[in-house]
């Protein structure tokens, strides 16, 4: 369950953020592609399902794998994963941005797109793993239901 409801939790939030934001500032497809929080706001607003796959494939093959590892590392080695982890993501938003700003634009609105990009990825990972932590402490308990006994 913690593959689903970790993402679904950080999705939901940044989803009422779009939703929000929609009511003030409506999203087109032609929003999309311009380099601006609200072109990553419309990006999610009709890409999401997209999005939440790729989260939930990646949660179910990457990260459960890591954090059912991690729990065994001493304090070290947890804290060289996250930095390992903030190094990844501050490399994915760079490459992203690069590959989707505009080279007529300033190079501050390329720092500027990397670090927005940075900042979402940290949002939803820190998101992710304080949900991973309250399941791991018992906080989060599913009720099972018993199942039918086969006559």
């Amino acid at each position: 369950m913690r593959v689903f409801f970790s993402p679904f939790v950080a999705f939901v939030v940044f989803g009422l953020v779009v939703v929000l934001d929609s009511f003030v500032h409506t999203m087109h497809l032609g929003d999309m592609g311009k380099g601006t929080l609200h072109a990553f706001m419309a990006c999610f607003y009709y890409l999401w399902p997209l999005y939440f796959l790729t989260a939930l494939l990646t949660q179910w093959v990457v990260i459960t794998s890591l954090w059912d590892a991690a729990r065994h590392w001493s304090l070290n080695g947890k804290d060289a994963a996250v930095m390992v982890c903030c190094v990844v993501c501050a490399l994915f938003a760079s490459g992203i941005a690069y590959i989707i700003w505009d080279k007529h634009t300033s190079e501050l609105h390329l720092v500027w797109l990397a670090f927005i990009m940075l900042m979402i990825q940290l949002a939803y990972w820190i998101m992710n793993v304080f949900i991973m932590i309250l399941f791991d402490e018992g906080k989060i308990r599913l009720p099972h239901l018993p199942g039918k006994a086969a006559e």
